[in-house]
């Protein structure tokens, strides 16, 4: 064979390959579809509200507060004269009132005088001896004075023009003084001689009422003091 067959036989079948091969390449598996894609569409979920638990209160009963106001009365006010040697007694029973006193009742007393006076009250029983119980200031004496045998509550110290409210913590029957007798022991007081002075006694609260209406209510107590008792009373 010669060199030109061999040339004509080799370019044949390089044709015919290629030939071949593109047949094989356009009878090829055509590309799959793409199936289309299927969107799941998702409903939205509507979110059922919890029911609302309104809680119910239940209102405490108010509680009502009673303020009870209790009118001052004014139950003694006198005036008159004292020395250095005397002394004024005020029953709170047959002036006043009050045949006892008890705890918690309260009282306002003002003592006006020209000279320093001791205001205090003591047991009606121990009032009947207050001639011989007079009290005087010691320096030795714890608080000033020495009262001797003298139990004094509602105690005012060289009043001239003093207020004082005092609030009671026992049961008893009580009598108030106005002492002019302490200056008696005093050298500056020796020249003075007798003095104007008033009292008044303002009943602020507490739990006893005025009231005459009692066995041994004495006729001959002080009108004045009486009726301005009954008067003050009678108002409120």
């Amino acid at each position: 064979m010669t060199r030109t067959e061999t040339l004509l036989i080799v370019t044949g079948l390089i044709m015919v390959a290629v030939c071949i091969a593109g047949c094989t390449f356009n009878a090829g598996t055509p590309p799959a579809t793409q199936a289309p894609t299927a969107i799941q569409t998702i409903p939205p979920t509507i979110a059922t509200p919890e029911p609302t638990t309104i809680p119910v209160t239940t209102a405490a009963p108010a509680t009502v507060t009673t303020t009870v106001t209790t009118s001052e009365v004014v139950v003694l006010r006198e005036s008159g004269i004292l020395t250095t040697k005397t002394y004024k007694t005020y029953d709170f029973k047959t002036l006043m009132g009050y045949k006892f006193l008890y705890p918690k009742d309260r009282f306002r007393i003002t003592i006006k005088s020209e000279q320093p006076v001791l205001g205090y009250a003591l047991s009606t029983l121990q009032s009947g001896q207050l001639t011989a119980l007079i009290p005087r200031y010691q320096s030795y004496i714890k608080g000033g004075i020495d009262w001797g045998l003298i139990e004094p509550v509602m105690i005012i110290e060289k009043a001239t023009d003093t207020t004082k409210e005092f609030t009671l913590t026992d049961t008893m029957p009580l009598t108030y003084v106005v002492d002019g007798r302490w200056m008696g022991y005093e050298n500056e007081y020796s020249n003075t001689g007798p003095f104007k002075y008033e009292i008044t006694i303002v009943k602020t609260g507490g739990p006893t009422k005025q009231s005459f209406d009692f066995t041994g209510y004495e006729s001959n107590e002080s009108v004045k003091s009486r009726k301005l008792g009954e008067e003050e009373q009678g108002n409120n």
